[in-house]
């Protein structure tokens, strides 16, 4: 995994500006321009993972709006399981609100805490493998393919870890920019995504073989 490469390849690209406003100010639209961006961003991953030069795609709005509302779909059917375990904390919660101190409903709400913090963390590290084998892909059957993603992360745990890590480092970077009002936000959130973008196509290149062997470093 090449972290700097992660860092600095936008700049690489020669018409790097050029190919990075549009979204950018595409993704200033209300709900439809999160999606496209959403997509545009996935179509990098796309890049990396298969090396396809340069790695920034020029922006494409039917496209990378499809792309976007695609996995935007698949998003909230992996959320569905999360949305369903959050409604056991109903129980003790009203037991709690009608019986005040209920020793049972105290156990009971804290094993369910700790489980559905289990759950989140589940969902933290697998949701980034699915969206890049459906990055790659482009079906819906890829995002669900549960045999490829657990071949994905048995093949190489560390590369995927180092995504996760990365994840952590972009959301330190994104509210960097709030100095500079919404606008600087925006752009250090965007820089945050291709980042991880660029991250998460190694770690798919790399997954391909146990421990990458035989493929090629970035």
């Amino acid at each position: 995994m090449n972290f700097k490469k992660a860092f600095t390849y936008i700049f690489e690209d020669p018409n790097w500006l050029e190919k990075l406003i549009v979204p950018l100010l595409v993704g200033l639209i209300p709900i439809v321009g999160q999606l496209a961006l959403s997509g545009y961003v996935m179509r990098v991953i796309q890049n990396v993972a298969q090396r396809t030069q340069p790695e920034l795609p020029s922006f494409d709005f039917g496209l990378d709006l499809g792309k976007g509302f695609r996995w935007f779909l698949v998003a909230l059917v992996y959320s569905l399981p999360v949305m369903l375990f959050s409604l056991l904390f109903l129980w003790p919660t009203f037991r709690l609100e009608n019986n005040g101190n209920d020793t049972i409903a105290i156990i009971v709400l804290i094993l369910i805490g700790l489980l559905f913090f289990l759950l989140l963390l589940a969902f933290a590290f697998v949701l980034p493998i699915a969206q890049v084998n459906f990055a790659v892909k482009d079906t819906f059957a890829s995002a669900f393919d549960f045999k490829t993603l657990f071949k994905l992360i048995k093949n190489n745990i560390v590369a995927w870890l180092m995504v996760l890590a990365g994840t952590v480092i972009a959301g330190f970077i994104s509210p960097l920019g709030g100095i500079v009002f919404v606008i600087g936000a925006m752009v250090t959130a965007f820089y945050g995504q291709l980042f991880v973008a660029h991250l998460a196509g190694q770690a798919y290149a790399l997954s391909q073989t146990p421990g990458g062997q035989g493929v090629a470093p970035f």
